[in-house]
């Protein structure tokens, strides 16, 4: 397993973990960055700006749900199904399409890139489906199933014909993540660390779950929701890599035990939404305790009282500087929205949603990009890419509202 000694995984501990010096790991600071928010600015991280607007067919329309680039495609999730663009936003193909025949599938709960071939491949309920990028189906495998721990999910390709895969805590666990090939058959697993009991085995939430895989280049990491310890797999242990310090703000363990429809979220916890991995940094948007002050938040429009309000939830986008160890929470922009603020063309902030060779990637909605980027709300932006600005510019008055969303991809430096 030629792959094997590079899959990093972000594994978890709640907690109750042994806290290690910073020597032995970096120690990700989220409990003295949270109240002093930053803003970080595109030009300070980005060479350029590239805005792709995807075409808009009846068979393309959808509503957006992952994306994932490769060999210049650009691969998107919707809610119904999953299709291919080339890189000037051109419609290509739809991969496989959903139905109950051989060959189709039911849901996408997951899609992942093949790293050895021009692949990829669809996690349905209990297979995994792999087609080519024209669409074409190849073959389907069943996903393996742990005796007394559960079905594995959120799968991803390692490389060398392996997969990996989470799974969902039932308070009883013996493994946490699995390795398997392309057969559906087991080839290691990694014990769970999470010990705490729960009431009703019967009944799952997000938090017993796993973020979604994150790749950077040839690695893989992977983190539970409730975890603060990072671990990375070396001659198949596990060791300690990174931890996030979330001091006394982590999700109670009654939370964990017992999870109560009526109160659903801890309100005075860390909690992990998404991380991005590049070499340099950790992207993440994270849901911050509610006992601190969050940065001057933009009003969201509820169709409820047909009026703006502001969220009722503090979620705060960061990021880690690997190299030099430190740690930003980042402030809102002069129109009060949250992400890297773009001073390259003036559009939204940048909120990374997937990595892929040198370049973040992030997607705007169309309707939103009609509404908001206005004369008035370039006023009150620096903008350094004038070209880049106009370019936006035209864009908006040949977009429609119901158009496919823009893919914007940022170069890193």
């Amino acid at each position: 397993m030629k792959y094997f000694f590079i899959i990093c995984i972000f594994f978890c501990i709640a907690s109750c973990s042994d806290k290690k010096p910073e020597s032995v790991y970096p120690v990700i600071d989220l409990v003295n960055s949270v109240e002093k928010y930053q803003r970080v600015y595109c030009s300070d991280l980005f060479s350029s700006i590239e805005l792709i607007p995807l075409e808009t067919k009846n068979e393309s329309i959808f509503e957006f749900r992952n994306i994932k680039i490769k060999d210049n495609i650009i691969f998107i999730q919707g809610k119904e199904g999953l299709y291919a663009f080339d890189r000037s936003g051109s419609f290509l193909n739809s991969i496989g399409r959903k139905g109950k025949g051989p060959g189709e599938y039911g849901i996408i709960k997951s899609f992942s890139l093949n790293t050895d071939n021009s692949t990829v491949f669809v996690e349905d309920y209990v297979q995994i489906l792999e087609f080519d990028f024209k669409g074409n189906f190849i073959r389907a495998f069943k996903i393996p199933e742990i005796e007394n721990d559960g079905l594995l999910g959120r799968c991803s390709y390692v490389g060398d014909g392996l997969f990996i895969g989470n799974i969902i805590y039932n308070g009883k666990n013996k493994y946490k993540y699995c390795l398997f090939n392309g057969n559906g058959e087991i080839v290691k697993c990694f014990p769970s660390y999470i010990f705490y009991e729960k009431k009703d085995r019967m009944r799952a939430s997000r938090l017993d779950d796993a973020l979604p895989p994150i790749r950077v280049d040839n690695r893989l990491y992977f983190k539970d929701y409730i975890n603060d310890t990072i671990y990375n797999v070396e001659n198949s242990n596990l060791k300690s890599a990174y931890v996030f310090d979330l001091g006394k703000y982590t999700i109670p363990i009654r939370y964990l035990e017992l999870f109560d429809m009526q109160d659903p979220i801890p309100t005075n916890a860390f909690q992990f939404l998404n991380i991005v991995g590049t070499p340099k940094y950790f992207f993440y948007e994270i849901v911050i305790p509610e006992i601190f002050s969050q940065p001057k938040p933009e009003k969201i429009f509820d169709p409820r009282i047909n009026d703006y309000v502001i969220a009722d939830y503090q979620i705060v986008s960061g990021i880690y500087n690997i190299e030099k160890k430190t740690n930003i929470m980042l402030d809102t922009d002069a129109n009060l929205q949250r992400g890297i603020v773009n001073d390259i063309n003036g559009g939204f902030p940048v909120i990374p949603k997937f990595y892929a060779g040198n370049e973040i990637i992030d997607v705007w909605k169309a309707h939103k990009m009609k509404e908001k980027l206005t004369d008035e709300y370039f006023s009150k932006q620096t903008i350094k890419d004038k070209a880049g600005r106009q370019k936006l510019k035209e864009l908006l008055k040949n977009m429609k509202e119901d158009d496919n969303e823009v893919v914007v991809i940022a170069k890193l430096k």
